[in-house]
C-alpha cells in the first residue's frame, strides 16, 4: 500500500488530534475519594484525595488524617508518566525505634493503575542510623467514593450594596494589524 505525502500528513494530523482530545485513561479519572494507606512496615493511615482546583489537571490534594505515629498533613500530588508523585514535609518523617521522630521530606510515588508504590526519604543520620535513602513499599485501596463535582460553576450571592457586574463592550472598528495575517510576516531587514 502506497501513501501519498498528503495522505500521510492527514493521517498524522488525525492521530495528533485524536491524542489531543482522547479521553483520560481509567488511571487518571475519578481518583478522588478516600483510600486506606498500608505500608510494608505495617503502618496504616487514611488518605483523602480531592481536586486541586478547576485549572489544575493532573493534580490531586492528598490529606492524611494522621495516625498513632504521625501528625495529619496535606500536600498536592502530580501525575507524571503514569505515576503519582507527592512530596510531604513532615515533622515526624522518620520514626525512631525509641518512639521519637525526626523531621524530613517524605516522597511518595505510586502507580496510577496498580495503586502501589514506595515512600522514601533521605536519612541524614536521624535516630542514630546511617546516612542513606530509606524506602518502604505501600499500597492504596479505595474505601470511599469520590466526591461529586458541583453541577456547574459555583457562585456566591453578591454582598448587599455591591455594584452590579459590568460587561465589557464589544471591540469597535477593524481588527488591529497584529490580528491580520499579512501583518504576521515581517519584512526582511537590510543588513
Amino acid at each position: 500500500m502506497k501513501l501519498t505525502a498528503a495522505a500521510a500528513i492527514s493521517g498524522l494530523i488525525t492521530v495528533g488530534l485524536g491524542v489531543a482530545v482522547a479521553p483520560a485513561t481509567a488511571a487518571d479519572t475519578d481518583v478522588t475519594g478516600t483510600y486506606a494507606f498500608t505500608a510494608g512496615d505495617g503502618e496504616s493511615a487514611t488518605w483523602t484525595l480531592t481536586p486541586c482546583g478547576a485549572n489544575a489537571p493532573g493534580c490531586v490534594r492528598v490529606s492524611e488524617a494522621g495516625n498513632a505515629k504521625r501528625a495529619p498533613w496535606s500536600a498536592d500530588a502530580r501525575i507524571s508518566v503514569g505515576s503519582w508523585i507527592l512530596l510531604v514535609e513532615q515533622p515526624d518523617a522518620i520514626l525512631c525505634e525509641d518512639g521519637t521522630a525526626a523531621p524530613g521530606v517524605n516522597t511518595y510515588s505510586w502507580d496510577a493503575v496498580g495503586l502501589s508504590g514506595n515512600a522514601s526519604i533521605m536519612n541524614k543520620g536521624a535516630c542514630g542510623g546511617k546516612t542513606g535513602n530509606v524506602s518502604i513499599p505501600f499500597t492504596l485501596s479505595r474505601i470511599g467514593a469520590a466526591e461529586a463535582a458541583p453541577p456547574g460553576p459555583v457562585s456566591a450571592p453578591a454582598p448587599a450594596g455591591a455594584p452590579a457586574p459590568v460587561s465589557a463592550p464589544a471591540p469597535a472598528g477593524p481588527p488591529l494589524p497584529a490580528e491580520s495575517p499579512a501583518a504576521a510576516v515581517a519584512p526582511p531587514v537590510a543588513g
